[in-house]
């Protein structure tokens, strides 16, 4: 059986505030809405912690929880280091001052439990945030979700409503450019990129252009204020029929949700919502690749300056 993860990801820029509270922002929404039980369950851990997750030997007890903070920064353009403090109250702290010195490699969080070695186990949360390389001002806000969270056929629904809930949570608070549910391809790419020519492969370069149009689309995507204003705002949206549920986000842009269910949204939807955005889609016809053992691909072989 083949087991896939999910991408759930946010880019936001620095126009609109400080890289460091986003980031912040996004960790503590998510952690606040996904785990609660566990985030009270750790807060009272002192920050420090010996735990290494790179480290040979087990890490602790079968079935203890644990949460994690790595922030990982390059020293001299070297290659990273990290630093690792418990997911605690006085944790947090320490992330906050932590996040306001820029620039950081990656800062990630992580909350799971020990499995019956003593290692790391199945990661309730993987949550990350890592700025743009070579276009600074850019932030990548990003989560990993196995996909059977989604898919189960018991609880695949209320999985995906808690996650909807938390993501649009932390979209309102924070204004992004692009956003995005899909299934997790190489280097962060959306399913769009990792089909496209090589001029649209790179979301190095891409994410700089998402106040202008859009790095792909998705079962659920997020547009930047100014590219839902082209496409004319939510009455346009909603009347185009592609999706279940159109509306504007509190802070700026626009949540554009194409089925109820996940597991709905197959090649008759991806088209729906292919041509309701074409008009904010880079221009250029997909290539058909070979991807075998790949995750499911539900993008239009088809040019959206055509449509």
């Amino acid at each position: 059986m083949t087991y896939f993860t999910l991408d759930v990801q946010l880019n936001v820029d620095s126009s609109r505030g400080p890289l460091g509270e986003a980031a912040y922002a996004w960790f503590d929404t998510l952690t606040s809405a996904l785990a609660p039980a566990e985030r009270a369950e750790l807060a009272g851990l002192p920050a420090a912690t010996r735990l290494d997750p790179f480290s040979d030997g087990p890490h602790g007890r079968p079935g203890e929880l644990y949460g994690l903070i790595e922030v990982a920064r390059s020293i001299d353009g070297g290659y990273p280091s990290s630093e690792w403090r418990h997911l605690s109250d006085e944790g947090w702290a320490w992330l906050r001052a932590e996040l306001a010195d820029l620039p950081f490699w990656k800062v990630t969080v992580w909350i799971g439990r020990f499995d019956e070695g003593g290692f790391l186990g199945d990661r309730m949360l993987f949550v990350s945030a890592w700025p743009l390389r070579r276009t600074p001002g850019w932030l990548i806000l990003d989560a990993q979700v196995p996909a059977d969270q989604f898919t189960d056929p018991v609880s695949g629904l209320a999985g995906q409503q808690r996650w909807l809930a938390a993501i649009r949570q932390a979209a309102d608070r924070l204004n992004p450019s692009f956003g995005q549910v899909e299934y997790w391809r190489d280097k962060g790419r959306t399913a769009l990129e990792r089909w496209s020519g090589r001029e649209n492969r790179d979301p190095q370069e891409s994410i700089p252009r998402t106040r202008e149009r859009l790095r792909g689309y998705s079962w659920l995507t997020i547009a930047a204020q100014e590219v839902g204003d082209r496409l004319g705002g939510v009455p346009a949206l909603a009347a185009t029929g592609a999706f279940q549920e159109v509306a504007p986000l509190a802070e700026g842009g626009f949540w554009l949700l194409a089925t109820k269910d996940f597991r709905d949204y197959e090649m008759i939807s991806a088209n729906l919502v292919f041509e309701a955005l074409a008009p904010a889609l880079p221009p250029g016809t997909p290539q058909v690749r070979r991807d075998q053992g790949q995750p499911p691909t539900f993008v239009v072989i088809a040019d959206p300056a055509h449509v």
